[in-house]
């Protein structure tokens, strides 16, 4: 439990209606517009009635804690970006936000090829020592915190509600454990404020600030993931926005393919992608056994097993290990496919 100040109140509260930076850097900087009175602000081009409510704002409590513009803790690549919240209401490790981080998003009603990919390429950044940021909804964000939670990294799940929701509910547990898993829970709202449809866009522009670089998986043309890209792209970071190649035609892809075709970055290799971001060269992946790669070209199980002289039940608990890896996805009727289907 935490408590904040009325002006940090007050100027969460105003976040996206006044051009907090610009008054702060008028007044000398953050410190010194957080010591201003109603005349400071008036002379600043505020007026009477925005003036005494943001100085009168009682002061505001959350269940987690607060980061403000003047923490040492705020994180350092939302301060170069425009408008940045001046509040963070944050549960869960908040070390978590010094790290490079790459975010993934994508639909909520993904196919399974989808679903692997982004745990797969979770579980390589976090592998590396790179924190995973996603929006802790169904679907691709879902398979992203979890890829990173497998991989025992931190994943921050930034929020479109307070911290006293969760949406969906169904994500209870995986909220649990990203903060037990040293991750984090990230909103500009307070606790109070339930989901509303108006708050995710605003909610999406913070995924993609965050992030070194932002990974698009799966997306149909109307999507929160393709309103993410948009805000990449709107600050400038056009190459830093990649997009994973999907299958031709299919629906919950076309908006990944408009996305190709505008020009962005197919992201076609995870070890390469991770590896450029931690500066050095990843591990190649190792070439399937014998028996992994007859599954994948549609031999059943029995006959893998015979080919690797193992038991049918061996072979399905080794499948299970690798379905939670992300190097292996099962498809319908009983056959499987290399996970996120990226070399």
């Amino acid at each position: 439990m935490d408590t904040i100040g009325g002006f940090w109140a007050g100027a969460a509260a105003l976040h996206g209606r006044l051009d907090l930076d610009a008054l702060a850097l008028a007044m000398g900087g953050w410190r010194e517009l957080a010591r201003c009175g109603v005349d400071d602000l008036l002379q600043a081009g505020i007026d009477l009635r925005t003036a005494r409510t943001w100085l009168t704002t009682p002061p505001l409590q959350t269940r987690g804690f607060a980061i403000t513009r003047l923490c040492a803790t705020y994180p350092p690549i939302l301060r170069t970006v425009p408008d940045a919240p001046p509040v963070l209401f944050v549960e869960g490790d908040a070390t978590a936000l010094q790290r490079a981080a790459i975010a993934i998003v994508g639909t909520r009603r993904c196919s399974p090829y989808g679903a692997s990919a982004a745990h797969r390429i979770a579980h390589a950044a976090a592998s590396a020592g790179l924190a995973v940021v996603s929006g802790l909804a169904r679907g691709i964000d879902t398979a992203a915190h979890k890829g990173a939670l497998t991989a025992k990294g931190p994943t921050i799940a930034v929020l479109g509600h307070g911290l006293a929701h969760t949406a969906p509910p169904s994500n209870g547990r995986l909220r649990k454990a990203i903060v037990e898993g040293g991750g984090l829970l990230l909103t500009t709202w307070p606790d109070a404020l339930p989901p509303a449809r108006w708050t995710f866009p605003a909610r999406n522009r913070w995924i993609a600030a965050l992030a070194r670089r932002l990974v698009v998986v799966e997306a149909p043309e109307r999507s929160g993931a393709l309103i993410t890209a948009e805000q990449l792209l709107e600050l400038g970071r056009d190459e830093d926005l990649f997009v994973l190649p999907g299958p031709l035609g299919e629906e919950t892809w076309r908006g990944s393919a408009a996305l190709l075709a505008m020009g962005v970055q197919p992201l076609s290799t995870v070890e390469a992608f991770v590896g450029e971001l931690v500066g050095g060269a990843q591990r190649p992946r190792e070439t399937p056994p014998d028996w992994l790669s007859a599954l994948f070209g549609g031999a059943s199980v029995d006959e893998a097993a015979r080919i690797c002289g193992r038991t049918a039940i061996e072979v399905l608990r080794t499948l299970v290990r690798l379905e939670l890896e992300g190097e292996v996805v099962k498809l319908p009727g009983g056959r499987y496919a290399a996970g996120g289907g990226v070399p």
